[in-house]
């Protein structure tokens, strides 16, 4: 199993309904691409130390091979170029959970 993490700052200008929306079509992306296991959004509850990445989500990949799919899906690269739209940065972290 594979873990993407992927952590977001919003820009300054994006509003709260269009943060909520990407994160919604993240979350489908579940029932678009074979092999993602599970899918967890939300808005980053550490408001001390979260250097402007307010947003985020988790995805569980069936293992490496399903995950290296994932980027190039006709059904990502909407949802990827939305996300860069309304970020100021991303930061993906991506760990082989053995």
């Amino acid at each position: 199993m594979l873990a993407h993490i992927v952590l977001l700052r919003p820009r300054d200008d994006i509003s709260p309904a269009e943060i909520v929306t990407a994160l919604e079509h993240v979350r489908a992306l579940q029932q678009a691409i074979p092999g993602i296991v599970s899918v967890h959004v939300g808005e980053n509850l550490n408001a001390s130390n979260n250097q402007g990445y307010t947003h985020g989500f988790i995805m569980q990949f069936a293992d490496v091979e399903t995950f290296r799919g994932y980027a190039p899906h006709s059904a990502h690269q909407p949802v990827s170029e939305e996300l860069r739209r309304i970020s100021q940065s991303i930061i993906d972290f991506d760990v082989d959970q053995k």
